[in-house]
């Protein structure tokens, strides 16, 4: 049994949808929804609720995606077999495909993280091979047990991005392989992570990647496991970190910071 976490948020035809792919699957799933409708608690703190369920149960892999993540019937056993034939593998991570366009993979592996996220992405016959990635979107993973069980759950600090490429990059740094799974596939419509214009979304956005350049962009671990970190320069950075700031203040003046938990 593999268990699917699902964080989700207002638009229930979205959550069937997913769920019913998950029914649909050729792996023994079982479904876990944590509902923010009423007490809202936002993407990490709801996947690490889920993850804290499973810890003490016979499973070697969870599987965390969003509800708008919609798994070909084989993917899960697909990315199943893959850890189970690569031990080293503590994040695996499946094709996303257009939701309009499904011969066009909309993540195929993370290349820069900072200041916002950048994804390989092109035409599907370019990604038939498996292949070591720098990180994982947390639209959909699978995560290893004994790698949770080792490095912990996801940061708290993070509350709407960001922490997907902190666990794959905390994980990495402790000896653990992320990878992208060919076989496994899925259509992704993107939610409110990518929505623009909403000035509550954006804070949230700015504040975790404030977080993530004070957690990571001081390290030189960074610089060896990153995409962009080689050409990260002190100025590079604090100019980054500035505009940032700025940003940050013009949001909280329209009033986003109403509805902001986060503790950064």
């Amino acid at each position: 049994m593999i268990p699917a976490i699902i964080p989700y948020y207002k638009n229930k035809s979205q959550l069937e949808k997913c769920v019913s792919h998950l029914k649909a699957q050729t792996a023994e799933i079982e479904v876990f929804v944590r509902d923010n409708d009423i007490d809202n608690v936002y993407y990490t703190a709801a996947v690490n609720e889920g993850i804290r369920k499973y810890l003490s149960r016979p499973c070697k892999y969870m599987l965390v995606l969003n509800q708008d993540m919609y798994l070909e019937p084989a993917a899960v056993e697909e990315m199943a077999v893959f850890m189970d034939s690569h031990p080293d593998c503590g994040i695996g991570a499946p094709l996303q495909l257009h939701g309009q366009n499904p011969d066009y993979v909309i993540f195929a592996g993370g290349c820069e993280a900072f200041p916002m996220g950048k994804h390989q992405h092109g035409q599907l016959r370019e990604f038939t091979q498996d292949k070591q990635i720098l990180w994982a979107n947390g639209a959909c993973m699978i995560l290893r047990k004994e790698m949770i069980q080792e490095i912990g759950l996801l940061d708290e600090n993070y509350i709407f991005i960001g922490s997907d490429s902190d666990y794959s990059f905390t994980a990495r740094s402790r000896g653990w392989q992320v990878w992208r799974i060919a076989r496994a596939r899925g259509i992704h419509e993107h939610g409110a992570s990518g929505k623009l214009g909403d000035p509550n979304i954006e804070l949230l956005k700015i504040k975790d990647m404030i977080y993530f350049t004070r957690k990571w962009l001081t390290s030189d671990v960074y610089r060896e496991i990153s995409h962009e970190g080689a050409t990260l320069t002190p100025e590079i950075i604090a100019g980054t970190m500035s505009e940032l700031r700025r940003t940050k203040i013009e949001l909280e003046r329209v009033g986003g910071d109403a509805v902001v938990t986060s503790r950064t």
